[in-house]
């Protein structure tokens, strides 16, 4: 999967049902996610450079709006 969290260099994007694993001997964890970093909804605004330092830093990863169309704003209002 193109937005994969595993595949970004910041581990932002999407976590695959049992993608993780908190149990050596378990075969992967019932659970999945969104990862996402602090992000304005106007896109014309520049982010703040202090938003963007440490591990996550970098831009977010969203899935197309053919393909989720309204994600992006749905989460970023959640």
């Amino acid at each position: 999967m193109e937005i994969e969290n595993k595949k970004q260099p910041n581990f932002k994007g999407y976590s695959p049902l049992l993608s993780g694993n908190n149990d050596p001997y378990g075969k992967g964890d019932l659970q999945e996610g969104f990862e996402f970093g602090w992000e304005d909804l106007d896109t014309t605004v520049k982010a703040n450079d202090e938003n963007d330092q440490g591990v996550m830093a970098g831009a977010n990863v969203w899935p197309s709006e053919d393909s989720v169309s309204g994600f992006r704003n749905a989460a970023l209002s959640y």
